[in-house]
């Protein structure tokens, strides 16, 4: 599974604190120890409403995040500028992701030519005018929009993360459901195309999230599942996907879940 560590995010008040304060050791900590934690990559999101202060935080970041550990990077805005510094700043060799790409209209046709520009795997997130996803037909159209759209940007259907959008199951029952079929649907329909996305939503607004999180991945993996937006470090949740894998016939002979046993991840 490609998990990429979410925790250096602007949305998060202690991280807009550490943004505006420039507090490196702050941010240097979240990367070394999601990296630590089994993330593969680290997302940045420097998110700022003022004009040009998300770019600004951009780079700051990313060049703190490479400087500190050699996971590559998640590049993660909604602003085409910020997306364009961040992409322009990845070190050599390394190959990131662009997160992400809705089909909303806003800004669309820049982002889709700041993605052809660059060698990189991209999110094609589920959102569009309309709104989000309502069904497991929706899901599938958009994706099969979203990997039209890439490809013609150069870009390899295993180069494409598709987010389904999870939904919380406390307002409506069956969007659980719901997603997980359509991750099944696209599975089965593009078998390279990696699908993933913030898997935690599901549990928002319900008491001990963990199990509801801890379900939906185990459901989600077995269906196709294959990415996810995660914190790492979060107790138990590495286990989980390792356990979920080895369930779901992800995992040859169960190495990588015997290994993680070994090097004393399982807890």
């Amino acid at each position: 599974m490609i998990i990429i560590g979410e925790k250096i995010n602007a949305t998060r008040k202690s991280v807009a604190a550490a943004l505006e304060e420039r507090n490196e050791q702050f941010i240097i900590d979240l990367a070394v120890s999601q990296a630590q934690a089994g993330a593969d990559y680290i997302d940045v999101n420097g998110g700022d409403p003022r004009d040009g202060v998300e770019a600004e935080n951009m780079k700051w970041l990313v060049e703190l995040v490479q400087a500190n550990t050699d996971k590559p990077l998640a590049i993660d805005s909604a602003n085409p500028d910020a997306l364009e510094v961040g992409l322009s700043l990845v070190k050599e060799g390394s190959k990131p992701i662009l997160n992400s790409i809705s089909l909303e209209s806003d800004s669309l046709d820049a982002r889709l030519e700041i993605l052809a520009k660059y060698d990189c795997m991209v999110v094609g997130l589920e959102m569009s005018d309309d709104g989000p996803p309502t069904g497991v037909e929706d899901r599938v159209e958009r994706a099969a929009e979203l990997i039209e759209k890439f490809q013609a940007c150069g870009k390899k259907v295993s180069d494409i993360i598709i987010d389904p959008c999870f939904f919380p199951v406390s307002s409506d029952v069956m969007c659980g459901r719901a997603v997980i079929d359509a991750i099944a649907a696209i599975h089965a329909k593009w078998p390279e195309v990696h699908i993933g996305g913030g898997c935690s939503n599901i549990s928002f607004g319900l008491p001990k999230r963990k199990l509801v999180n801890f379900a939906g991945l185990a459901q989600a993996i077995y269906h196709g599942m294959d990415a996810g937006l995660i914190d790492p470090c979060a107790p138990g949740i590495i286990a989980a996907i390792l356990a979920a894998e080895a369930v779901a016939g992800k995992d040859d002979y169960c190495m990588n879940y015997i290994n993680a046993e070994r090097e004393g991840i399982l807890g």
